[in-house]
């Protein structure tokens, strides 16, 4: 970890470098300084795409929950993370309509995710049972 001229940490990643794995403990959210980051769900399937001025990795945090996806650099990056103490106190902070908005967004993000992956795998069973004749 380097700290930036802003007196920020900075986190360098080179192409195909795992950020974090479903399953680790969620400390932190990155936001994108330079480069990009692939989010994976946990039987591979690509998910998306983070790029500069985005933020991804906050669900966990947020929600006191473990990773649900998989985060690897899909160019060399830099990233500051943000700590679970700074998102939980500006949530905290925050009106409480938008609270809710953030939560109920969270939870549907990881609804979705799953729902992708169940639709990716059962995809890919149709296809495996069709006749190429």
């Amino acid at each position: 970890m380097v700290t930036s001229k802003f007196g920020l940490n900075q986190l360098k990643f080179n192409k195909g470098s795992k950020i974090y794995a479903k399953g680790d403990k969620a400390d932190f959210a990155y936001y994108v300084h330079t480069g990009k980051v692939n989010i994976y769900s946990p039987g591979g399937l690509l998910l998306g795409q983070i790029g500069e001025g985005e933020i991804f990795g906050e669900r966990g945090p947020s929600l006191d929950e473990s990773r649900s996806i998989t985060a690897e650099a899909a160019t060399s990056c830099i990233l500051y993370p943000i700590s679970e103490k700074t998102l939980k106190e500006k949530i905290k902070t925050a009106d409480p309509v938008l609270r809710a908005i953030l939560r109920s967004l969270l939870i549907r993000l990881n609804d979705i995710n799953v729902k992708s992956e169940d639709f990716w795998r059962n995809l890919n069973v149709m296809t495996s049972l069709t006749n190429d004749d």
